[in-house]
């Protein structure tokens, strides 16, 4: 139990020192390098989604398929 408690407290001082030099050398963690995605509402019911999570049908977005279906039977 002793041994563990020794390294645990020598992990614990190693965060704390690195921890210190980030802070020093002004050298914080990147920004996320993701690029915001273009949103776009749901023809049916108007809900803002990723295109990329969004069904493109006719030139109009659906956030599911069962508001695609309804749309095309109003059409109908």
């Amino acid at each position: 139990m002793k041994y563990l408690l020794a390294v645990a407290l020598f992990f614990f001082v190693l965060w704390i020192w690195r921890s210190v030099q980030s802070f020093r050398s002004g050298t914080q963690a990147p920004p996320s390098s993701r690029t915001p995605e273009l949103m776009v509402k749901c023809a049916h019911c108007g809900v803002n989604q990723p295109v990329s999570e969004s069904i493109l049908t006719h030139g109009r977005y659906y956030c599911c398929s069962a508001h695609r279906h309804e749309a095309e039977a109003a059409d109908d």
